[in-house]
C-alpha cells in the first residue's frame, strides 16, 4: 500500500498570522522526494480539543502523520501530554534525558531553568527521537491502525534535524515504488520562458514529471522519475535541459547561488569584496551564510549615502553630481574602489532605488545598476523590478550574484 501523509501544524502564532508556517512547506517537499504524497495539511490551535480533533479525523488513507509544535517547556506546549494520553499512555520523568538537556544548556553557558524538567518527561508508549540541535526531543507513536505518528518541535532547525536524522531513514525503508528527483535551479529567466523552451521537448520524456517552483531568486525545476527508469533517462534529460536553458541553470541540487560563487572563487584562488547601497548588506549577508566563505570573501561595505560612497570607495563627486548615485558610472567606481582598497581579485557593487519613493521618470522605483569586476573582465547591468521594497532588494541581490557567477 502506498504511504500517504498528513501534516498537522500546532501554533496560535501561525493562526494569528505572526509566524509563517515554513515547516509544512518544507516537510511537503521532503515527503514528495520520498514518493509520499501529502493528502492534507492542517493548522490548529494550541488546545487539547483541537489536537484531539485533528487526530480523531485523520483520513483512513493516511498512514503517516507528522505533527509540529507544542513540545517546548512553556505552559502552552501541551502537544506531548495530549497525544500521550490520546494513545493511552502517561508521562514519566527520564533522568538520563534530563542530564542530556542539562549538558546541552551548560555547553551553551545558559542557566538551566526549572521548566526544562518538563522536557525530560517522556511518554511510556512512545519512542524518543533525539534532537541534535535543541532540548525538545521528538516522539514516535503508532496507533491501532498501524499509523506512524511523529511529533517534532516547531523550531524549523530542530524539526529539520530530527526529520533528517531519525524520520527520513525510517520512511525510506517503507514499501512502495521508489522515485528519483532531479533538481535544477535557474535564475535570470522567467517561468514562462522556461516553459516555452522545454515543454515541447519534454514530450520525449513521458516518464518524467516536472514541477516548476518560482521565487524571487529564480525558478527551481524538479524532475521526478521512477527509480527503475532513472538510469535510462538521466543523462539525456540533463543534456536536453542544458541545451535549452544554458547558463540560466546555475546548479543541480538544492544549493544556493552563493555556494556556487564560493566554489568558483576558491577554485581560481580569487577573493571577493562587495560594495552595496540599496541592498543594505543583503549580498554580504547571503554570502556569509555559506560555511567557509571567509576563505574567499574578505569584506563588504554598505555605502548608503553619497558621502559614504566618496569617503569609503573614492567615488568622484563629479560622477555623483553628473550621473547620480544610481548610474552605470557610479557603480563602476564603487566596484573599482572597493577592489582597490581591499586588495581583492574580484568585486561587486550595487546601487538602486528600492522604493516606495525616490523614483523619477528617468529612474523609476526599482531601477538598479550593478557592476562586477574580475581580473579578466568588468561588466555592468541595469535592471528594473518594482515589486515593493523588500522584493526589490532580494531581486537585486540575486541579479548581482548571478552577474558575478557568469564572470567567474
Amino acid at each position: 500500500m502506498k504511504p500517504i501523509a498528513e501534516i498537522i501544524t500546532i501554533g496560535d502564532e501561525i493562526l494569528a498570522g505572526t509566524t509563517l508556517d515554513t515547516n509544512a512547506h518544507w516537510l511537503t517537499g521532503e515527503l514528495v522526494t520520498l514518493n509520499i504524497p501529502v493528502l492534507r495539511r492542517h493548522t490548529i490551535s494550541d488546545t487539547p480539543e483541537e489536537i484531539l480533533f485533528a487526530l480523531q479525523t485523520l483520513s483512513d488513507k493516511t498512514s503517516i502523520v507528522i505533527m509540529t509544535g507544542g513540545l517546548g517547556p512553556t505552559r502552552d506546549d501541551i502537544t506531548k501530554k495530549t497525544v500521550t494520553e490520546y494513545f493511552g499512555g502517561k508521562l514519566i520523568f527520564s533522568e538520563s534525558l534530563f542530564q542530556e538537556i542539562q549538558e546541552k544548556l551548560r555547553h551553551r553557558k545558559r542557566i538551566i531553568p526549572e521548566s526544562n524538567r518538563e522536557q525530560a518527561l517522556i511518554p511510556d508508549n512512545a519512542r524518543i527521537l533525539p534532537n541534535p540541535v535543541g532540548t525538545a526531543a521528538g516522539l514516535y507513536f503508532e496507533d491501532k491502525k498501524g499509523r506512524r505518528v511523529y511529533l517534532v518541535p516547531g523550531v524549523p532547525e530542530e524539526m529539520k534535524s530530527i526529520f533528517n536524522e531519525s524520520i527520513r531513514p525510517e520512511l525510506i525503508k517503507l514499501p512502495g515504488e521508489k522515485i528519483r528527483v532531479y533538481i535544477y535551479k535557474t535564475t535570470g529567466i522567467m517561468e514562462s520562458e522556461i516553459v516555452d523552451r522545454i515543454e515541447e521537448g519534454l514530450n520525449h520524456f513521458p516518464m518524467v514529471k516536472v514541477g516548476y517552483y518560482p521565487s524571487v531568486y529564480g525558478v527551481t525545476l524538479k524532475m521526478t522519475v521512477k527509480e527503475n527508469e532513472a538510469g535510462a533517462v538521466e543523462s539525456r534529460l540533463r543534456d536536453f535541459l542544458y541545451n535549452q536553458l544554458g547558463d540560466a541553470i546555475y546548479t543541480e541540487g538544492d544549493r544556493d547561488i552563493t555556494e556556487i560563487i564560493a566554489d568558483k572563487l576558491l577554485s581560481r584562488g580569487w577573493t571577493l569584496s562587495v560594495a552595496e547601497s540599496c541592498t543594505g548588506g543583503l549580498i554580504s549577508h547571503r554570502l556569509t551564510e555559506v560555511p567557509g566563505i571567509s576563505r574567499v570573501f574578505t569584506e563588504g561595505l554598505v555605502t548608503y549615502s553619497n558621502e559614504a560612497k566618496m569617503r569609503l570607495l573614492g567615488v568622484s563627486p563629479c560622477t555623483l553630481k553628473k550621473h547620480g548615485a544610481v548610474s552605470q558610472e557610479t557603480v563602476i567606481e564603487m566596484a573599482r574602489g572597493i577592489r582597490q582598497r581591499s586588495g581583492t581579485n574580484t568585486s561587486l557593487s550595487v546601487s538602486g532605488i528600492a522604493g516606495p519613493a525616490g523614483g523619477s521618470r528617468e529612474k523609476p522605483v526599482g531601477t538598479v545598476w550593478i557592476c562586477a569586476v574580475t581580473p579578466e573582465k568588468e561588466e555592468t547591468i541595469r535592471i528594473q523590478f518594482n515589486k515593493g521594497r523588500h522584493m526589490n532588494k532580494h531581486f537585486a541581490s540575486q541579479t548581482a550574484l548571478n552577474l558575478l557567477r557568469k564572470l567567474l
